[in-house]
């Protein structure tokens, strides 16, 4: 690589650099002692870019403060699930009448591989009554009412995770969803 294009690299791994450990030392409140163990993780951060490898298909790597500004708008959708599961999880602790059946299933993924569903299985799983993982092409959710159906939910979600990572949704590559009403041993 010229040095002319050393300069810039180097000067967002400085600042990637300065952001970490500015994180720690608020996070940790200034302490001496925890300082130097901080800046090696600050550093191990601050130099993951360089080594994570974009996703094939991609022209140009996606630009992070657009992401970022984009993930902000997601907030109000997020704050008005997250009260809208708090208040059903906590109808359902003080009303043993509420129907409470765990079940897992699996929802055809249509983003992309990369972050974007990595992204969409954390903002599924921070959703109170709900736990979510990316398992090859399909997200396998946790949830405690297995007679309501999230297949809109999930792709309303989706389709704004895409937005903010500006990646397409794709057709699913995976067969229909599977659902399981007791666990997954009740499907072999």
């Amino acid at each position: 690589m010229p040095a002319a294009g050393m300069i810039p690299q180097l000067a967002r791994l400085l600042g990637r650099f300065a952001v970490f450990w500015g994180v720690w030392w608020l996070l940790t409140d200034g302490r001496a002692d925890g300082l130097v163990f901080g800046a090696a993780f600050a550093a191990v951060a601050a130099a993951m870019p360089l080594v994570i490898v974009e996703p094939r298909g991609t022209d140009t790597p996606l630009a992070l403060l657009p992401t970022v500004l984009r993930g902000l708008l997601l907030l109000p959708f997020f704050l008005w699930q997250s009260l809208y599961g708090g208040i059903d999880v906590a109808a359902r602790a003080f009303k043993p009448r509420l129907p409470l059946t765990p079940t897992l299933f699996d929802y055809r993924l249509r983003l992309p591989p990369g972050p974007a569903p990595v992204m969409l299985a954390s903002l599924v799983s921070l959703m109170p009554g709900t736990l979510a993982i990316v398992s090859g092409a399909r997200l396998r959710v946790h949830v405690l009412d297995a007679g309501r159906d999230y297949q809109d939910e999930l792709e309303l979600l989706e389709a704004q995770v895409a937005w903010i990572f500006g990646v397409a949704l794709q057709a699913p590559r995976t067969p229909a969803p599977t659902r399981w009403v007791r666990g997954p041993e009740t499907d072999a």
